[in-house]
C-alpha cells in the first residue's frame, strides 16, 4: 500500500464513523420533533423567570454531578467499545 492509501483508509473509516453518528442524531432529533410538534409559543415564554425562581440546593447539585460523570462514563465506554479508541 502507498503512502496516500495508508492515510485515506482510516480518514474514510473515520468519516464513514462521523456520519453514522450524525444519522443518527438526525433521526433521534426527527422522532422528537413529530412526537412533540413544533416549537410553541406556550413552552418558550413563561410569566416568570425559570431561573428566577430557581432556588439550588445540594440534590440538585448531586444530580448534576450524577448525570455528568454518567455521560462521561458512556462516552468512553463508547470510545473504546465501538470507534475503538484508546484512551
Amino acid at each position: 500500500m502507498n503512502e496516500i492509501g495508508a492515510i485515506v483508509r482510516p480518514f474514510m473509516q473515520i468519516l464513514s464513523r462521523v456520519g453514522w453518528i450524525v444519522l443518527s442524531t438526525s433521526v433521534i432529533a426527527g422522532a422528537v420533533f413529530l412526537w412533540l410538534g413544533p416549537p410553541a409559543t406556550a413552552r418558550e415564554y413563561h410569566v416568570k423567570s425559570e431561573i428566577e425562581r430557581f432556588v439550588p440546593t445540594v440534590g440538585h447539585g448531586l444530580i448534576q454531578l450524577g448525570g455528568e460523570t454518567f455521560l462521561l462514563i458512556l462516552v468512553a465506554y463508547a470510545a473504546r467499545r465501538w470507534l475503538r479508541i484508546r484512551l
